[in-house]
């Protein structure tokens, strides 16, 4: 016996608790997942031989009642019908196979898995376009569905909720026990609804939207890709000592790739963050300047010199000087302000039968 087994047999409690799964310590500590486990993590995984056919067909049908699943219910703000659409996604398993061919290596696997994600992904962003066709509820001169919005500005926290997703799915993958946590990974991550949104939103000639959809796909994808992988390699999931450092260069990749989607990220965090604190602004501004009135919406224009913002306010009368408002949000930002206000009367009456 050597001394790496009897330092093994004499520690089995410290081997359980530092365990993610039963077969022994995290993969890049100790020893490998056992061949049984190996085996199963494949099976879950990849479908070849003759499951390549079976599966296939099942993956376009999910991804086809998904996404249109997906694209009425963004099209109709509907967000009961979106979670749906997360719950019949099918593309949570080849990011994850993706994530493990990383992890172990395999070219030929990782090829694969990419090929499918990215064949999914165009027929999701299809099936929105398509059913933006029939059902023309958005287009260049109508509004945009706030669920088709919620998806087209992603920001750093996205980004964070895209990492949990992908560690718990690995996670998830390599604790079979714990598989009745899977749909809530789906749910969490919502890989569909970005694809239907980059759909819907070139259908009506936003671009600008449809951008920001496939940054948060693309992000989730890079994200979850990072994260299972490192699970995986805690867990036990490695390849031979020998593409160790394949396998470093492969997680460097996608870290860098992370990394890179970081960039726009922050900048839209920032730009949320600026937005939120200047509403709370207006609403003070406002109330200093005319107590009887709401404010209803703020619209900034960060792009322009001076800034350019409209504001909306609501109420019975308005009995005030615009510019007074202008004045006392310029001096409160500290900053020339081009201000719109927009005042929408409101009435109440009272009528008798």
């Amino acid at each position: 016996m050597n001394s790496d087994t009897a330092n093994v047999a004499t520690k089995p409690a410290e081997d359980n608790r530092r365990s993610l799964i039963p077969d022994g310590k995290m993969g890049t500590l100790g020893r490998d997942l056992s061949l049984e486990k190996r085996s199963q993590i494949l099976d879950v995984l990849f479908f070849e031989s003759d499951r390549r056919k079976p599966y296939l067909f099942r993956f376009v049908s999910l991804m086809v009642f998904s996404s249109s699943i997906a694209a009425l219910g963004l099209m109709n703000d509907s967000t009961a019908v979106v979670i749906g659409a997360m719950l019949v996604a099918p593309l949570m398993t080849p990011i994850m196979a993706f994530a493990a061919a990383l992890v172990q290596t395999w070219t030929k696997r990782i090829i694969e898995s990419f090929a499918i994600v990215t064949s999914g992904a165009l027929l999701g962003i299809a099936m929105g376009w398509l059913w933006t066709q029939f059902v023309p509820r958005v287009g260049p001169d109508s509004p945009v569905p706030a669920e088709v919005l919620a998806r087209t500005a992603p920001n750093l926290a996205d980004l964070g909720i895209a990492i949990l997703a992908g560690a718990a799915g690995a996670y998830v993958t390599v604790r079979s026990e714990a598989g009745s946590a899977l749909p809530g990974v789906g749910i969490a991550v919502a890989l569909v609804p970005p694809l239907a949104s980059i759909g819907i939103t070139l259908a009506a000639d936003r671009n600008d939207l449809a951008r920001g959809a496939l940054l948060l796909f693309l992000t989730n994808f890079a994200a979850i890709s990072l994260a299972a992988g490192v699970t995986f390699a805690l867990a036990g999931f490695v390849p031979p000592r020998e593409r160790l450092r394949q396998r470093a260069f492969g997680l460097g990749a996608a870290v860098v790739f992370v990394l890179a989607m970081a960039v726009p990220l922050a900048s839209n965090t920032a730009t949320k963050l600026q937005r939120s604190n200047f509403t709370v602004e207006a609403a003070r501004a406002v109330q200093a300047w005319d107590s009887e009135l709401r404010l209803e919406e703020v619209q900034i224009d960060p792009k322009q010199t001076p800034k350019r913002v409209t504001i909306v306010v609501t109420g019975e009368k308005l009995s005030g000087d615009p510019e007074e408002l202008a004045a006392i949000l310029a001096e409160t930002r500290g900053e020339r302000i081009e201000m719109e206000l927009i005042f929408v009367p409101q009435v109440s009456v009272i009528a008798e039968p």
